[in-house]
């Protein structure tokens, strides 16, 4: 499982008082993105082959209050099929609270012509890397 910190900015919050449910969202994305560099794929090949989110889904658990300076991201990779991916996510503090769980269906993409294309075979083995067992 990858994990990754978040530290939480001032913007993050909203007039409730709790982290905006809208920023979950860039914080998986962040994760995404520090889970593949931490699998060697470098930022330049996605140029060529996009990971696009299909589907995203989330659940919301608790509030992130204002006294939250950070937060975990907990990412882990539940299925690899032929051209997509299932990526799953829990959102936690370092006492164990559970905030949110979610997921996003990842599609591999040849960016030039805007086309669904097969995983690459080397992607997809750090892809299985990162499977949950």
């Amino acid at each position: 499982m990858f994990k990754q910190r978040i530290a939480l900015r001032w913007g993050d919050y909203d007039a409730l008082q709790h982290v905006n449910n809208v920023r979950y969202f860039e914080f998986m994305q962040d994760s995404r993105v520090g889970f593949i560099e931490s699998l060697g794929i470098e930022r330049g090949r996605l140029v060529e082959i996009g990971h696009v989110v299909a589907h995203a889904e989330i659940d919301y658990r608790k509030s992130i209050g204002m006294d939250a300076r950070e937060v975990l991201v907990n990412l882990w990779i539940e299925r690899v099929g032929g051209a997509s991916y299932t990526v799953g996510y829990e959102f936690t503090d370092e006492a164990g609270t559970v905030y949110a769980e979610a997921k996003t269906v990842m599609v591999t993409m040849e960016m030039s012509t805007q086309t669904v294309v097969r995983i690459p075979d080397d992607v997809r083995a750090h892809l299985q890397q990162g499977i949950r067992g």
